[in-house]
């Protein structure tokens, strides 16, 4: 199973003294995505992602829901050639490319917004400027800046769900079975929910999990996988 890949290659803590004079052009295409074949989602997203994403868990145990772009490793297949996305939502860490959170080194917690400095985005030398006149982060940063904090603090929130999920031993290894010019194929090397196991467990534990809003993701997940065949 394929692999998520960071497209930020390069990246630099926003710094005024550095990037003062950086323009932003806002691009329509995303070549920078090509070779991303998976992407974190949070609880907000996973509803409009499952109308066109499947949606797994990592098999190295990290319960984080992933939407995958691909089932082979540095690929992506809804982006075309023109750079173009080739399905109505797109995932929200792609839409803030070229910014993203990084931790910061030896500060437990805390990230720093942090920009890919070789993006495509700053190449042309115009568009919008990073900061005001007075140096400091402009509306249009401070706005990244909120975002990338409420969807760093929403995958924390879910990777905690998840991972009561997984200490109740609720998620397993899957793999999907599908036909290519007559020939048997599947893909596997990807985890999810055995709603099975999961629909044993005491009625106190599962109202636990319909409070506080995992069984609505777990649904959506399960929904979601009939997406595999749009990548297969």
């Amino acid at each position: 199973m394929s692999k998520a890949l960071e497209p930020h290659e390069n990246l630099e803590p926003l710094d005024k003294s550095k990037h003062q004079e950086l323009r932003l052009s806002k691009l329509q295409t995303f070549n920078f995505a090509k070779t991303i074949s998976s992407v974190p989602i949070s609880f907000s997203e996973m509803l409009p992602v499952s109308q066109f994403y499947p949606i797994i868990l990592p098999a190295d145990g990290n319960p984080t829901p992933m939407a995958l772009l691909s089932i082979k490793e540095g690929m992506n297949r809804y982006v075309d050639e023109q750079g173009r996305w080739k399905a109505p939502y797109i995932p929200l860490c792609i839409r803030l490319y070229p910014f993203v959170f990084a931790k910061i080194e030896n500060k437990e917690d805390q990230y720093a917004l942090c920009l890919d400095r070789n993006a495509e985005h700053f190449a042309a030398g115009q568009g919008e400027p990073l900061f005001t006149a007075d140096g400091e982060p402009n509306e249009f940063i401070q706005g990244i800046f909120s975002t990338l904090k409420l969807y760093h603090q929403e995958l924390a929130v879910t990777k905690t769900l998840f991972t009561a999920l997984a200490e109740k031993e609720l998620i397993a290894a899957r793999k999907f079975d599908f036909q290519i010019n007559g020939q048997q194929r599947s893909v596997n090397g990807f985890k999810g929910i055995d709603m099975e196991k999961l629909l044993t467990l005491d009625d106190k534990t599962i109202a636990g999990f319909v409070k506080n809003g995992t069984m609505p993701m777990v649904y959506t997940h399960l929904q979601s996988l009939s997406k595999f065949a749009f990548l297969a």
